[in-house]
């Protein structure tokens, strides 16, 4: 299955898991858990479902189940990224079973995708801030009974989240119908994923969802907020990112595994997305061994999760 449906681990407690991430770009996924990200510095841009928005330094994000989103450093007037204030996140995400013998409509709860900050009246962002902070320290540093610690600043985020932001308890019928269109979406990115190296046409994933060009092509567009070729693009200078830092690979070499038909094509794109070329970008961003920081970079995006001691060191910091 196509790791863009990002399948959620939880290593240190059921149905709970955070992390310190510095993404300069992640293109568009989606999960099956709640997800609340906090900015703690620099700044960056989420596409949500389609739609644009800004986070700065204390913003915090809910993403809802399924929803569709991407995220990268702020785009600037030219239209590259600005990666000299790359947006480190808190993030927690939170199954649909936290707390399911307690509150069994959690399971079928579709919360909207929305800032907090614009929505929780008074202090309670900050107070929201503050919780996340905990817990995370309290995730991080797992002191004696921090589970406990753990559920209780929790819980008490999922209080605010069900009092003040929108959202529906659907139905069964209506959670299968939700299924129905996340499992098209898995195909999709599965297909893209698997293929994007070679020749790829939209024609070919149209033909196997049984639908026309023109109707698959608007569909992609309404799900993803990109064109077809565009998320092609994106998902193959991704793969050249992750190549680079294999220093035995040329650039002329990481093109053509990544896909691009040609390298001034891989070049057009560096240089529209981050204002440089490969040769720059690799030379900017990778150390002398090929490493693009001490962080733990995935193998599939330009993010970097930190260890629990950067992470205590960063929330500690604020």
């Amino acid at each position: 299955m196509s790791k863009q449906l990002e399948l959620v681990q939880f290593p240190k407690i059921n149905h709970i898991r955070i992390l310190v991430n510095e993404i300069s770009f992640r293109n568009a996924h989606l999960h099956k858990e709640f997800e609340l990200l906090m900015v703690i510095k620099g700044h960056g841009q989420f596409t949500i479902s389609g739609e644009e928005c800004k986070c700065e330094e204390g913003d915090i994000y809910l993403i809802g189940s399924h929803d569709i989103h991407s995220i990268s450093a702020m785009p600037l007037e030219d239209g590259t990224l600005d990666l000299d204030n790359i947006p480190v996140f808190l993030i927690l995400q939170i199954s649909n079973h936290f707390l399911l013998n307690y509150f069994p409509q959690i399971r079928t709860t579709m919360f909207k995708s929305v800032k907090l900050n614009d929505v929780l009246p008074g202090d309670r962002a900050s107070v929201v801030s503050d919780l996340l902070t905990d817990s995370a320290l309290s995730y991080f540093k797992q002191d004696k009974y921090y589970q406990i610690t753990l559920v209780s600043e929790i819980s008490q985020i999922m209080a605010y989240l069900y009092k003040y932001v929108d959202h529906e308890i659907v139905s069964e019928i209506e959670k299968e119908k939700i299924k129905k269109k996340t499992n098209r979406l898995e195909r999709i990115i599965s297909y893209i994923d698997l293929n994007y190296a070679n020749h790829i046409r939209l024609e070919d994933i149209a033909s196997e969802e049984d639908l026309s060009v023109t109707h698959f092509s608007h569909l992609f567009s309404s799900y993803f907020g990109v064109t077809f070729q565009e998320y092609v693009n994106l998902r193959r200078m991704e793969s050249a990112i992750r190549l680079m830092e294999n220093n035995e690979k040329s650039l002329l070499e990481i093109s053509y595994e990544s896909g691009f038909s040609d390298p001034k094509y891989m070049t057009k794109m560096f240089i529209k997305k981050f204002g440089c070329t490969p040769k720059a970008y690799r030379k900017e961003h990778m150390s002398a061994d090929g490493a693009s920081s001490t962080k733990t970079y995935t193998t599939e995006e330009k993010e970097s999760i930190y260890s629990a001691s950067e992470s205590i060191k960063v929330l500690e910091a604020e």
